[in-house]
């Protein structure tokens, strides 16, 4: 009877050990080994010219790898979903550090070729995909060993989901972004200057609201100055077919403006050229409270259609 308690104790405790060992071993391979697989998000531009975000399988390795392998699979898009590339094939990537969890993208001289609204797309679709990965808090951007800097000589410094123009809010479902072309004061109030800016896009509100809005809301870019003050209210904006848009703003657009002759074109030019990017506007036709007036703040006349200026030196 001894020998057999002494032998269902040794099996008891060879029966813990074993299980020790083995749940030591699943911790050590779920901490430390992988299974070589893994999933991220991808942010792209569909077929359609809007972006979007899904889910895609990655191959884990080393970190270098992984982040080189989500930017090939941007240089290649995926064909079978409509996804369209968001790097240039000429674009190369001379280097890869990673340092703090901020990885440092080294391209080369090709970045500079790019159009403005490319190198939006390129540089939002490279950040908020590889903030995807867990190890990742920024992004840096240098072109032969330099910082990338804006158009305004700024430089870009770290990039993450905070600071790079795409909304934070992005769903990798069913979201969709579009790219606007949105005029502003420049720095000395003399002339209007561009900024690219990736918006969600509600499909259910015309792309002209959109825009007006996001005018409202003022630049995002270092340089770039408001020309719309923010108590304005949008009372409704139309586009006719003959390609007539009709913006119907608040008393506040006029009343709480700072007035002046630059100023005014600065405000009035801003909203036509940046409407003007779209295809079916030609002209705005200004409304107050539902009213043509007949000038605006007194200097400008404004009971007839404006059309887009490619600078304000060229307005008599």
């Amino acid at each position: 009877m001894a020998k057999l308690k002494k032998v269902i104790s040794i099996i008891v405790i060879v029966g813990m050990a074993l299980l020790v060992i083995v749940s030591v071993g699943l911790f050590l391979k779920e901490q430390f080994f992988d299974d070589g697989e893994s999933t991220t998000e991808l942010y792209y531009m569909s077929a359609n010219g809007k972006m979007k975000a899904t889910e895609i399988d990655i191959q884990t390795g080393s970190e270098v790898d992984m982040i080189h392998a989500i930017l090939e699979d941007l240089r290649a898009g995926v064909k079978s979903d409509g996804i369209k590339p968001t790097i240039p094939p000429a674009l190369g990537v001379n280097s890869v550090v990673i340092a703090e969890n901020v990885a440092t993208i080294d391209f080369n001289s090709a970045y500079y070729g790019l159009s403005s609204v490319d190198e939006v797309i390129c540089r939002s679709s490279i950040v908020w995909s590889l903030t995807s990965l867990k190890f990742l808090n920024s992004v840096v951007f240098t072109v032969e060993g330099v910082p990338l800097k804006s158009r305004t000589g700024e430089v870009y410094g770290e990039m993450n989901r905070e600071n790079v123009l795409i909304d934070p809010s992005v769903s990798a479902t069913t979201t969709e972004y579009a790219i606007l072309k949105l005029y502003f004061s420049n720095a000395d109030a003399t002339d209007l200057i561009v900024e690219d800016r990736v918006v969600e896009v509600n499909a259910n509100q015309p792309r002209e609201k959109t825009i007006l809005e996001q005018l409202i809301a003022g630049p995002k870019e270092k340089g770039n100055y408001a020309t719309i003050p923010t108590e304005t209210k949008i009372m409704d904006i139309t586009t006719t077919s003959d390609g007539v848009c009709y913006v119907n703003l608040s008393q506040e657009f006029v009343a709480k403006h700072n007035g002046g002759s630059t100023g005014e074109l600065l405000t009035i030019y801003s909203i036509v050229n940046s409407l003007s990017e779209l295809d079916n506007v030609k002209k705005v036709q200004f409304l107050i409270e539902g009213e043509k007036v007949e000038a605006f703040k007194g200097h400008i006349d404004f009971s007839t259609p404006f059309v887009a200026v490619k600078s304000l030196k060229t307005v008599s």
